[in-house]
């Protein structure tokens, strides 16, 4: 399938929140809590096109603190262009986009008029990878707990309010239309 097709068929931002179940008030709080200025918007407002294809689950922490951040962010610049496309149901499609040979989500994925990709974003800003990485040693020897790192991303983004989820993308963009 085509990035247009999965585009097409993908869920509206209200259809995933009723797949959140429990998680949509954690949700909700991402997005009254993001912090984006106008600066940030101002070259997502010149694109000709205005729609992102996100790959994603329900059950993912990191997308419980990155969606929110890219929803209220094309809400700012007056799109509702965001389609959201489940992981597990499009294996061939995160399949393109692996993170270290890994299907991570959430997977940000901008698309152009034509619905081609001008680029993809993903799974979780630097600094939040960056905790991850630091503690990748200790938890592969057993040393520490899966969920005290969970907990120090978790308060990463709780202090962020998705300012390196926006910084990030808006660098992105910035190189890809110059």
């Amino acid at each position: 399938m085509t990035l247009r097709e999965y585009f097409e068929q993908g869920l509206t931002p209200k259809k995933y929140e009723g797949l959140l179940g429990e998680q949509l008030e954690l949700h909700r709080l991402h997005y009254r809590r993001a912090q984006i200025g106008d600066g940030e918007t101002a070259v997502f407002q010149a694109l000709k096109s205005r729609r992102a294809l996100v790959i994603t689950e329900p059950w993912c922490g990191d997308s419980l603190a990155v969606l929110p951040v890219v929803l209220k962010l094309f809400d700012r610049v007056g799109s509702d262009g965001v389609r959201i496309v489940l992981r597990d149901r499009n294996p061939e499609l995160i399949d393109r986009y692996l993170t270290r040979g890994g299907r991570a989500v959430p997977m940000v994925i901008l698309l152009d008029e034509t619905y081609g990709e001008l680029f993809h974003w993903g799974p979780r800003p630097a600094a939040a990878q960056a905790i991850f990485d630091a503690h990748r040693d200790d938890l592969n020897a057993g040393r520490i707990d899966k969920s005290e790192i969970v907990k120090q991303i978790r308060n990463f983004y709780g202090r962020d309010r998705g300012r390196s989820i926006v910084e990030e993308l808006h660098r992105k963009l910035s190189q890809h239309t110059g």
